[in-house]
């Protein structure tokens, strides 16, 4: 698949060419190809629904405590149709994995979660 193909793909598909292929092509077009193409295989169609492979980047923000990151895939989960009871249910788990103080950090996202709710 050819470069701009994939990066029309971006647009249509997130409304915006990722931050991060952005920064890419200040390394070098070539670089920033390679950033596109696999953007476009990890979040393109596969076999694990888009639904999921959110929740599951959602996980990761939580457990690595990146608000800013676990926000934007939050949003990105819910616009997939993630339910708030499969959000609470990744948040418990990351509790499990990480420990009673990552609570801390989960109670202004569940907060960011009604907000998204009420939009």
């Amino acid at each position: 698949m050819e470069a701009e193909e994939i990066r029309q793909i971006f647009k249509d598909q997130f409304g915006f060419f990722p931050p991060c292929n952005v920064g890419a092509n200040e390394l070098g077009e070539d670089m920033g190809d390679l950033i596109s193409q696999y953007h476009h295989l990890i979040w393109g169609e596969g076999v694990i629904p888009i639904k999921y492979r959110y929740l599951m980047a959602l996980a990761t923000a939580v457990y690595s405590e990146d608000d800013t990151r676990a926000k934007l895939e939050l949003l990105k989960a819910v616009r997939n149709g993630a339910t708030k009871e499969e959000i609470v249910e990744v948040f418990r788990q990351q509790v499990w994995m990480r420990g009673a103080p990552l609570i801390v950090k989960i109670v202004p996202l569940l907060k960011f979660l009604d907000k998204i709710e009420k939009a």
